[in-house]
């Protein structure tokens, strides 16, 4: 009698993307990774960039409108669109023209039969060059009564400039910190230094400093650029000597002369020529030469008063 024997039916492995090692137990499924890319984002370089706009011509010739305190200018003010300027790139002078259709603005690049149609008009005091008109503002920038050019011929009156807003706001910001910075030296500056820049100043120092303080910064404030420039300058602090000299009655200031004061005797320090500020002309008198000695006499008098 024959026997036969029943053998257990292999199971068939499952790919899963991993080499199957060789055994009759079945692999677990595994599924495949899959890697994610993310994509960077590309960075907008644009964003921020300035858009370049139209340019725009103004008329430098205006009035004030006493009601509207507003600038007032010519309703229609014209300019002819021809032109004889100097080229800086050859050297000569050459004839400029604006006609619509001509890429080139030299008269001698243009078609010989091109003909100037009409002059170029300002409305109300402007003139509004679009970015699509390249020709037309080539021709405004070579004109001779454009006063931002630097190679117009001087024997040309000024008739418009560009409107840089940007140069505007750079310059009115420059002023403004300006007029802080002077406005802050007067209501920082210590008592002593104050009064004594007061005096030169010609301002009233009898009265209280909170006072002085303020009339001090009205000045910085009008002028802030003097102000300041007031205080670096050497002629301040001698004229601050000068004045305390004079009221310790250590010199005389007269409209013509300044003498030394030593009892009944006026000895004579120098003479105001006709014509000259007495304390200004004195300053000046004591930066140099005999006014030298004069001013380090001042200087050890007052040390008694201080």
């Amino acid at each position: 009698m024959t026997t036969t024997k029943t053998f257990p039916k292999k199971k068939k492995a499952v790919k899963t993307g991993v080499l199957n090692t060789a055994t009759t137990t079945a692999s677990p499924v595994v599924e495949e990774s899959k890697t994610i890319v993310q994509e960077t984002p590309k960075p907008n370089f644009s964003f921020g960039r300035r858009k370049e706009g139209p340019t725009v011509y103004e008329l430098v010739k205006s009035s004030i409108d006493p009601k509207t305190k507003k600038r007032k200018y010519a309703l229609v003010y014209m300019i002819k669109a021809e032109d004889i300027i100097y080229d800086p790139v050859k050297g000569i002078n050459r004839k400029i023209r604006y006609i619509p259709g001509e890429s080139s603005i030299f008269e001698d690049e243009q078609k010989k039969d091109a003909k100037v149609k009409a002059p170029i008009t300002f409305n109300e005091g402007f003139l509004i060059v679009g970015v699509q008109n390249p020709t037309l503002k080539k021709f405004m920038e070579h004109h001779n009564q454009n006063g931002d050019n630097p190679n117009r011929m001087s024997n040309t009156s000024i008739a418009f400039r560009k409107k840089d807003t940007e140069r505007k706001a750079k310059v009115d910001l420059k002023k403004s910190v300006m007029e802080v910075d002077a406005i802050s030296l007067a209501l920082k500056m210590p008592i002593n230094k104050l009064i004594g820049y007061a005096k030169v100043l010609g301002v009233n120092v009898e009265k209280s400093t909170d006072e002085i303080r303020y009339d001090m910064k009205i000045l910085a404030q009008k002028d802030p650029k003097a102000f300041i420039s007031g205080m670096d300058n050497p002629l301040t602090e001698i004229k601050e000597n000068i004045l305390l000299a004079k009221e310790h009655g250590i010199i005389a200031i007269e409209t013509n002369k300044v003498t030394w004061i030593r009892g009944a005797a006026r000895p004579l320090i120098t003479h105001i020529p006709i014509g000259k500020k007495a304390v200004d002309h004195f300053a000046d008198f004591c930066k140099a030469g005999e006014g030298e000695s004069v001013l380090d006499e001042i200087k050890n008098q007052l040390k008694k008063f201080n």
